[in-house]
């Protein structure tokens, strides 16, 4: 491993950890500042912050989502 992939993996592993401390927000801002640093010159690890960003923009299961429902208008 590189040291830049080992990098990656703690700053993505930070951010994850950040968000579910309930930082989404602020995890969120760094990811895609990550993500834009990298995208023009190495965009195989730039791509693991979209990862990054899915993990911390997911709405789990169950949450109110779910529970409400469809909106007015669908059938």
């Amino acid at each position: 491993m590189t040291p830049s992939i080992a990098v990656v993996q703690l700053l993505d592993r930070a951010l994850r950890e950040l968000g579910d401390a309930g930082e989404k927000e602020r995890a969120c801002r760094l990811a895609a500042e990550a993500y834009a640093a990298l995208e023009k010159s190495n965009p195989q690890l730039a791509e693991r912050f979209t990862g990054t960003l899915h993990h911390l923009t997911c709405v789990p299961p169950g949450s109110i989502r779910d529970v409400v429902g469809p909106g007015p208008g669908t059938s």
